[in-house]
């Protein structure tokens, strides 16, 4: 997903949602790129109240959990022009844990 500063930040236009998220623990990792001049937070996770679960200012890869205590929608958004979020994962904790050799 990409920030071009074309579109309404209000609105949603850089954000992604993912619906009907089970209640439980996730991973969230992705890879950010910002090209824009603006320093500061480049990618915030929300749930469907709009209350944050996650925010970084790192450029590269961010990996981080969070638990969401009943079933949810989790946004994930790109919150500055010349942000670039790829290669996103949202994936229950405990079966990234197996997939990727721990637990």
């Amino acid at each position: 997903m990409v920030n071009d500063g074309t579109g309404d930040i209000t609105h949603g236009d850089y954000d992604v949602a993912i619906d009907n998220v089970e209640a439980g623990t996730y991973v969230f990792a992705a890879d950010i790129q910002n090209s824009g001049t603006q320093t500061g937070i480049n990618v915030m996770l929300f749930d469907s109240g709009w209350n944050p679960l996650f925010s970084s200012d790192k450029i590269g890869h961010v990996k981080t959990t969070f638990t969401l205590k009943k079933p949810d929608r989790v946004r994930i958004r790109a919150f500055q022009p010349g942000v670039t979020i790829s290669n996103v994962i949202v994936e229950r904790a405990d079966t990234y844990a197996i997939a990727a050799g721990g637990g």
